[in-house]
């Protein structure tokens, strides 16, 4: 199911122009132009690289690191949700506000889980309304 969530916003993006990039470690943020993607790849940090599913450049040096989640019960939830946020800590621990964290959520899923998302600078989607990431994305890409 999170493979369809990659391809969804992979469509997405394609659909707005963005570009594609070949999959490597990022380790400068010029790495991910603005407008440019790169599906299932890693961001580095201070201890070891960190995957992401899919970096999106949103230029001036800023890139989004978004994160596809399923779940179907509230117990698996907080395993998803804690792999979020330990991959958020370490990207803002190397990168700082360089690098955003958005988890694209379907699923069952504890309201107490969205707000710890929300709590450490999470931005948060659904997959039922991917609307939503298109107008976030096209409001927060600078050239």
């Amino acid at each position: 199911m999170s493979t369809q969530q990659e391809t969804a916003v992979v469509s997405l993006l394609k659909s707005k122009g963005w570009t594609q990039k070949t999959s490597a470690l990022i380790d400068s943020l010029t790495d991910v132009p603005a407008k440019h993607y790169l599906h299932k790849t890693r961001f580095a940090t201070k201890n070891q690289p960190q995957e992401v599913d899919i970096a999106c450049g949103l230029g001036k040096d800023v890139v989004l690191a978004m994160e596809c989640k399923v779940t179907n019960d509230e117990t698996n939830s907080v395993k998803r949700i804690n792999d979020v946020l330990k991959k958020a800590k370490a990207w803002q621990d190397h990168w700082g506000s360089f690098v955003r964290t958005a988890a694209l959520l379907q699923g069952v899923i504890g309201y107490k889980d969205v707000h710890r998302l929300l709590e450490a600078g999470v931005e948060v989607f659904w997959s039922h309304n991917l609307a939503d990431f298109g107008e976030w994305i096209d409001t927060n890409t600078k050239p």
